[in-house]
């Protein structure tokens, strides 16, 4: 196969302590979960080849990844048996049995690690056997500790197998090797499981590697990117740390935001240049936010396109909905599945909209919903108009707004019903019925006044009767 790159992913872990049914590498952390954090690095790396080392006993993760990632070049390796870091390696170069070249290993639930830090490490491994990732911590309880030799690296050390003196070391190991396929195969098959734990460590290949030559060391300035997720409370530690550096990311192309503490992005959102996020504002999955946009808060958008100068005020809710260039929604508007506003287009307070268009200047300004309807441009929805869109039946019927239509306030669409270009429709009415071009529709009860009746009806009340 040539001098390529292989990317190696371990997570055929358990994640007991999770506490959770669902498997480690599935949580999420910004709207990704872990495993789609790693996987992502690797595409970045041009890898040849990405090996998945998964638990057999569960399909879940193989299955989200083969669904999310079809097009890509993924190797999934089963490990049949908790064997230890050292026996997952093994199975993931034998799933890739022809492959030699370059071999880097992560694991699959450390989403902080950097691209620009692996891409340093990959350089200082070039000429070696193998090459490690390491950084300091105040507190390493827990961590392997790096034994050096100078520059280079002698062995790895486990917190359970380490002496007094060794676990005042601070220099901890990552988890992130970059090495040699020939070499490696070689190296793995010389591992015992003469520990405490009774598995293969992946780390005793660094006292194998010590041997040939030297083996070099990459120390991480930032030690938040080797932080991994063993329990719930370390997925919020991390997750708090990734939206904060997403955040300082977004912040550096010129996004501004009112409070980035008690703001909420997932790691997919696309902010562009001048976009003004507010207070409290939460945006997630597939969304993108155009160019001097306004987003105020609190505000909830999940997978949905706001167009350059949009606004959205406060307290409003868009799911799966389009916004267009200059368009506005709010306060207290909502979009659910299917909402597209074209441009200039407004929404206002108390609005809700299903599969529903607006089109270019249409307007519903308030109390209004609209459930699978097409409104014409420059169309106007008074307050308190409803479609009824819902028979009762297992089909939801549309209704069709022309262009120029005015729907009085109070007013019934009883889909499926067409207006035509300049409708006029009376405030208070119930159309059922499909209307010509420029005509006046109005469909109210006759009303009946009966002079005096008021007050004799107050007496009877008072008097019991």
């Amino acid at each position: 196969m040539g001098n390529k790159r292989a990317v190696v992913i371990l997570a055929a872990g358990q994640g007991k302590r999770m506490r959770s049914d669902l498997p480690k590498v599935l949580h999420p952390c910004a709207g990704l979960p872990l495993i789609g954090h790693m996987v992502e690095k690797a595409l970045k790396l041009k890898a040849s080849s990405i090996v998945v080392v998964v638990s057999p006993k569960d399909k879940r993760v193989e299955a989200w990844l083969r669904a999310t990632y079809a097009q890509a070049n993924l190797v999934f390796a089963p490990q049949p048996q908790p064997l230890g870091t050292g026996d997952a390696l093994k199975c993931a170069l034998k799933a890739v049995a022809k492959f030699s070249g370059e071999v880097l290993v992560m694991c699959g639930d450390t989403p902080l690690l950097g691209q620009t830090t692996l891409n340093a490490l990959m350089r200082r491994a070039q000429g070696k056997n193998l090459a490690l990732l390491s950084t300091e911590l105040e507190n390493p309880h827990g961590y392997g500790r790096i034994i050096r030799d100078g520059t280079s690296a002698r062995e790895i050390i486990e917190e359970k197998d380490a002496t007094k003196s060794q676990k005042t070391i601070r220099e901890i190991n990552a988890g992130v090797y970059v090495a040699q396929s020939a070499w490696l195969r070689a190296a793995l098959k010389k591992l015992r499981r003469s520990n405490a734990q009774g598995e293969y460590y992946l780390t005793d290949i660094v006292a194998l590697a010590a041997k040939t030559g030297p083996v070099g060391i990459l120390k991480a300035k930032d030690s938040h990117e080797m932080l991994g997720i063993n329990t719930s409370a370390h997925l919020q530690e991390v997750e708090a740390i990734f939206r904060e550096k997403l955040i300082a990311g977004h912040q550096a192309k010129g996004v501004v935001f009112r409070d980035p503490n008690n703001t909420f992005l997932d790691a997919q959102v696309k902010l562009a240049k001048g976009t003004v996020v507010g207070v409290g504002v939460q945006i997630y999955g597939e969304s993108t936010i155009g160019a001097d946009a306004h987003i105020d808060g609190p505000t909830f958008i999940k997978d949905s396109t706001i167009a350059a100068g949009a606004s959205i005020h406060s307290f409003s809710h868009l799911e799966g909905a389009k916004v267009g260039k200059g368009a506005s929604v709010g306060p207290y508007g909502r979009l659910r599945t299917g909402a597209v506003l074209d441009e200039g287009a407004k929404v206002g307070n108390f609005v809700e909209l299903k599969k529903t268009r607006l089109g270019k200047g249409a307007k519903a300004n308030h109390l209004a919903y609209l459930g699978d309807s097409v409104i014409g441009e420059k169309s106007n929805v008074g307050a308190g108009t409803i479609t009824c869109n819902y028979d009762g039946g297992p089909v939801k019927h549309q209704t069709r707004l022309g262009e120029n239509v005015f729907i009085g306030s109070n007013s019934t669409l009883v889909a499926p019903v067409d207006l035509q270009d300049g409708v006029f429709v009376a405030a208070g009415s119930t159309i059922t019925q499909s209307v010509e071009k420029d005509s006046l529709a109005f469909g109210r009860a006759r009303q009946s006044n009966r002079k005096g009746y008021a007050k004799s009806l107050r007496k009877k009340i008072k008097e019991g009767r």
